[in-house]
């Protein structure tokens, strides 16, 4: 049964899961000067994690594919109808979500760990860039990862939450924007990843209370 949920998880998000790897394919192409495009130069002049549109670039790609992911997983079962069938399972609606969370948090943190770990072994790699470089210069991306689940949980939240979409329903989601930037702007990676879960333990708690107590 768990088995059945985790491919039917991953089913549905493979076209969101195919359209985020290949903007990531290009964004790691524009910082690398790799020609995947004609009107892309080959020149890098930015120095990598320091100087370049990274952080940009790894908020719209990354934190778009966490939002979108969260939403569909949550409101997308909900305007289909398939909670109807879903919710009768075997299961309790815990291990359902559970499921789910796992399954979208799992997707939305390794392809966006990929993304910056591809991109740091390109900048330590000899004859890339003219410049000494080490891991350390990576951090701030690495916090700007760590930021990633609030915007997932939050986009879910927003999905289960009920609600007017025009009204209440999106405040997790917006509300997720500055908890992001205070997990990423935090001075060490540790210090990011205990504010990320202090914020993450209020909303999962959020999701699975919503999930139980509402009569979908």
């Amino acid at each position: 049964m768990h088995r059945a949920l985790i491919v039917k998880e991953l089913r549905e998000a493979a076209g969101l899961v195919v359209l985020a790897v290949l903007a990531m394919a290009l964004v790691l192409a524009m910082l690398t000067g790799f020609p995947i495009l004609p009107w892309y130069s080959t020149r890098i002049i930015h120095y990598p994690f320091l100087q370049d549109s990274l952080r940009f670039n790894f908020w719209l790609v990354a934190g778009g594919l966490a939002a979108t992911l969260g939403l569909k997983q949550s409101a997308w079962e909900l305007g289909k109808g398939t909670y109807h069938y879903l919710l009768h399972r075997p299961l309790s609606r815990h291990h359902i979500f559970g499921i789910k969370l796992a399954v979208g948090g799992g997707l939305v943190m390794g392809l966006s760990g990929l993304l910056l770990a591809l991109y740091a072994c390109w900048a330590l790699t000899p004859g890339h860039f003219p410049a000494p470089f080490e891991w350390s210069m990576t951090w701030p991306a690495w916090r700007l990862w760590l930021a990633l689940p609030v915007v997932y949980l939050g986009a879910f939240l927003s999905g289960v939450r009920p609600g007017r979409w025009f009204g209440s329903r999106l405040l997790p989601l917006a509300a997720a924007i500055p908890l992001t930037m205070l997990v990423s702007l935090a001075p060490w990676c540790w210090l990011s990843a205990i504010t990320s879960l202090l914020v993450m333990v209020p909303g999962i708690s959020a999701i699975f209370y919503y999930a139980q107590q509402r009569d979908y």
